[in-house]
C-alpha cells in the first residue's frame, strides 16, 4: 500500500498551503544563505563574546534562496541564545561542510525575531511578492520551534501585466521541525523514506485576494494539523524549481521527455506530502460583471473540513451558496468520503514513462467511495432563447432533502458496485407548463412532485453478471415501482476504456431475470379519472373496460399460454381494483435471452414462451 492511502485526496490542494506556511518558517532557517552582516549584542558584560545564555545575535540583510523562492530579511535577531558570534557564522555559512539539518540541530534560542520578511517567487516573467511583518519564533530548541507567528502579510505581483493583490491576517504554526524541513529541501530520499512531521499545526486568518478584473476571494480562517513530508528522490527544492519553470513555459515547450520528467517529479512530490486534518471557514467570493465575466457572481461557503477516516480521506462542505443571473444554488452539506489520490499518482507515474492514451484517462481519476448531500435547493429563472423568444424556457425550482451515492470495486476507473438513495426530490408543477412530464402531471391535477428512491447494482466478475438488486421509485400521492433483475454476459471487456471494445462487449449481454412490483398510491386513479371524464364515463366503468381489455388482450398478444393468461388476469385485477401488482420472469435458458433472440423472434409470444412468468395482484 502506498503512503498516499493514509493521506487522501486533499494532499495536492494542501501542498500549496504547506508551501505557503514554509515561507513563514523558513526565515528562521539561515543555513540556506549567509548574512551580509552579523554582529553579537551582549545582554550583560559576561556575554560580551556571545557565550552566555541570554545573548542576542543580530543579523542584517539576510538573503535565503530556496529553489525558485528567495526570502529576504533586512534584520533578524536571535534572542536568548547560547551561540557565539563565530558559532552563529558557522551555522549560517552556506559553504559549511556539515549538512544543513546537522547545523540546524545546534540552533537554540528563546526567540527569533524578524520585523519584516520579503518572499519573492518568479511566475511567468513576473515576480510574486509576499511581505510578512512581525515574525516571531519562540522556544527554539535544537532547531525545533515551539510556536511561530506573523502579524500578517501583503501579496503583490511585480512586473509588466495586470495588477493583483492580497493580504493575510495573523499567521501561526506550532511544533515546526527546521532540521526536518532542511532535509526535505536539500537531501534526496525515495518512496521508502520515512515521513517527517514538519508541523504540528498551521493557522492563517483573514485572507483576502483580488484579481485585476475585480473578483475578490476572502477566507476567514484556515487550520491545518499534522503536516508531514517524505524526502523525495530529487530534493524538494530542485523539484519545486523544475515544476515552476515547467509551468512558466508553453505547452509546446514542455512536450515529450520533458513533460514525462515533470510528471514523475509531480507524482513524487505530491505523494510525499501528508495532511492529518484541515478546516477552512468563512469563504466568500464576489465577481462583478463585465469583461470576460459578463455576469456578476457571488458565492459563500461556511465551512469545509478534511481528515482521515478508516485510512482514507474524508471531506465535508457546509453552507454553500451561489447566486448568479443564471440561477441560485444553496446546499446545506456535502460529504465526500473514501477519497484517494492513488489513481492520480499512478497516472502521473504512467505519464512519466510515456504519453497517455486519452481513453486511459478515466483510470486515473481521483477515487471517491461515497457522496452524500443534504438539503440542496436550486432556483433557475426563465432563460430567453436567442433563436426564438417564444421558446424561452420557464423558471424551474427543485430541491433534494437527502441523497447518498456509494461506489466501490473499481474496474478501469468505473465502479462495479454502487448504491444510490435519495429522499425528497421536490419541485413545483406550475399550471399550464409545457415542460415534458410536468405538463402530463399538471393535467392529472398535481401541483408538486415529491420523489424518493434507491438504485443498487453489483457486477459479479466470476458469473459475468450484473445483479440489479433494487431499483425503487416512490412518488408522494403517486405510488411505488420496484425493479430487480439479472443481466448476464457482462465480462470485464464491458469496462474497457476503449469505446469500441466496450460497445462490442455489450452486444453479448443477455437478460436472465426480471422482477417488477407496482403499488398504486393515487397516480393510476387520477389517470383513470382523467380518461373517464374525457370519455364521459364513470371511473368504475372505464376500469372495467381496461380490465377486460387486459384479460383478453395480453394472452392474445403473448400466445395464449397458461402463463400469458395468468399475467392477463393479474393485470386485470390490478386495473379494476388498484393495489399491488407483482410480476417475475426468468429465462428458461440459463444463458438468458440476448439481443439477437429479441430481434429475430417472429412474435412477442415466441419470446414469452422462453420465459417462466409468475404474476399476482393484491
Amino acid at each position: 500500500m502506498t503512503r498516499f492511502s493514509t493521506t487522501g485526496v486533499a494532499r495536492a490542494a494542501l501542498g500549496a498551503l504547506a508551501c505557503a506556511t514554509l515561507t513563514v518558517a523558513l526565515p528562521v532557517l539561515p543555513p540556506l544563505a549567509g548574512p551580509a552582516l552579523a554582529q553579537t549584542t551582549p545582554t550583560q558584560d559576561a556575554a560580551a563574546q556571545g557565550t552566555a545564555v541570554g545573548a542576542t545575535v543580530a543579523l542584517d540583510e539576510v538573503v535565503l534562496p530556496l529553489g525558485p523562492i528567495t526570502l529576504k530579511a533586512p534584520k533578524l535577531e536571535l534572542r536568548g541564545t547560547a551561540l557565539s558570534r563565530d558559532e552563529a557564522r558557522a551555522v549560517l555559512d552556506p559553504a559549511g561542510p556539515a549538512p544543513w539539518r546537522i547545523r540546524l540541530e545546534t540552533l537554540s534560542a528563546r526567540e527569533i525575531v524578524i520585523p519584516v520578511l520579503r518572499v519573492e517567487q518568479p511566475a511567468g516573467g513576473r515576480v510574486q511578492v509576499a511581505v510578512y511583518h512581525d515574525v516571531v519564533a519562540r522556544d527554539v530548541a535544537a532547531g525545533r520551534i515551539g510556536t511561530l507567528e506573523a502579524g500578517g502579510a501583503t501579496l503583490t505581483v511585480e512586473g509588466p501585466g495586470p495588477d493583483a493583490a492580497g493580504a493575510y491576517g495573523r499567521l501561526s504554526a506550532r511544533e515546526v521541525d527546521l532540521p526536518g524541513l532542511a532535509r526535505l529541501f536539500t537531501e534526496p530520499g525515495g518512496p521508502d523514506a520515512t515521513p517527517i512531521r514538519i508541523y504540528g499545526g498551521v493557522t492563517a486568518e483573514d485572507i483576502a485576494l483580488t484579481n485585476p478584473d475585480g473578483a475578490a476571494l476572502r477566507i476567514a480562517r484556515i487550520d491545518a494539523r499534522d503536516l508531514t513530508g517524505r524526502p523525495t528522490t530529487i530534493p524538494w527544492a530542485e523539484s519545486v524549481r523544475a515544476l515552476a519553470e515547467g509551468a512558466g513555459r508553453g505547452k509546446g515547450d514542455s512536450a515529450g521527455p520533458e513533460r514525462s520528467r515533470l510528471s514523475g517529479l509531480a507524482a513524487d512530490l505530491v505523494d510525499g506530502i501528508g495532511v492529518g486534518g484541515l478546516e477552512i471557514s468563512g469563504v466568500t467570493f464576489a465577481a462583478p460583471g463585465g469583461g470576460k465575466r459578463p455576469n456578476p457572481v457571488q458565492a459563500s461557503l461556511a465551512r469545509v473540513t478534511y481528515g482521515l477516516e478508516d485510512g482514507a480521506g474524508r471531506m465535508r462542505a457546509e453552507g454553500l451558496s451561489v447566486d448568479a443571473p443564471a440561477g441560485r444554488v444553496a446546499l446545506k452539506g456535502l460529504t465526500l468520503s473514501g477519497l484517494s489520490l492513488k489513481p492520480v499518482l499512478e497516472g502521473l507515474r504512467r505519464a512519466a514513462a510515456g504519453p497517455l492514451d486519452q481513453a486511459e484517462l478515466r483510470r486515473y481519476a481521483p477515487g471517491i467511495g461515497r457522496i452524500a448531500l443534504e438539503t440542496l435547493d436550486v432556483d433557475l429563472p426563465a432563460q430567453p432563447s436567442a433563436e426564438d423568444p417564444l421558446k424561452a424556457s420557464g423558471p424551474m425550482r427543485f430541491a433534494v432533502r437527502n441523497a447518498d451515492l456509494a461506489m466501490s470495486d473499481l474496474r478501469d476507473g468505473v465502479p462495479t458496485a454502487s448504491r444510490l438513495a435519495f429522499d425528497g426530490f421536490t419541485c413545483a408543477v406550475p399550471p399550464g407548463t409545457t415542460a415534458p412530464v410536468l405538463a402530463d402531471l399538471a393535467g392529472l391535477g398535481y401541483t408538486s412532485l415529491d420523489l424518493s428512491g434507491t438504485a443498487e447494482t453489483r457486477w459479479d466478475e466470476a458469473a459475468r453478471e450484473v445483479i440489479v438488486k433494487d431499483v425503487t421509485l416512490t412518488g408522494k400521492d403517486m405510488g411505488t415501482a420496484r425493479i430487480t433483475g439479472t443481466i448476464g454476459g457482462i465480462g470485464k471487456e464491458v469496462f474497457d476504456p476503449e469505446p469500441m471494445v466496450s460497445s462490442l462487449a455489450l452486444l453479448g449481454a443477455s437478460a436472465k431475470s426480471l422482477g417488477l412490483t407496482l403499488e398504486n398510491g393515487g397516480l393510476f386513479q387520477r389517470f383513470v379519472d382523467q380518461q373517464a371524464k374525457a370519455q364521459s364515463l364513470k371511473p368504475e366503468e372505464l376500469q372495467r373496460e381496461y380490465g377486460t381489455a387486459a384479460m383478453l388482450g395480453i394472452p392474445a398478444v403473448l400466445g395464449g399460454s397458461p402463463s400469458a393468461k395468468a399475467l392477463g388476469q393479474a393485470v386485470s385485477r390490478f386495473v379494476v381494483k388498484p393495489g399491488r401488482l407483482s410480476v417475475s420472469a426468468a429465462a428458461k435458458d440459463p444463458a438468458g435471452l440476448g439481443l439477437m433472440d429479441f430481434s429475430t423472434a417472429p412474435s412477442p409470444g415466441k419470446i414469452f414462451d422462453r420465459l417462466t412468468v409468475d404474476a399476482t395482484a393484491e
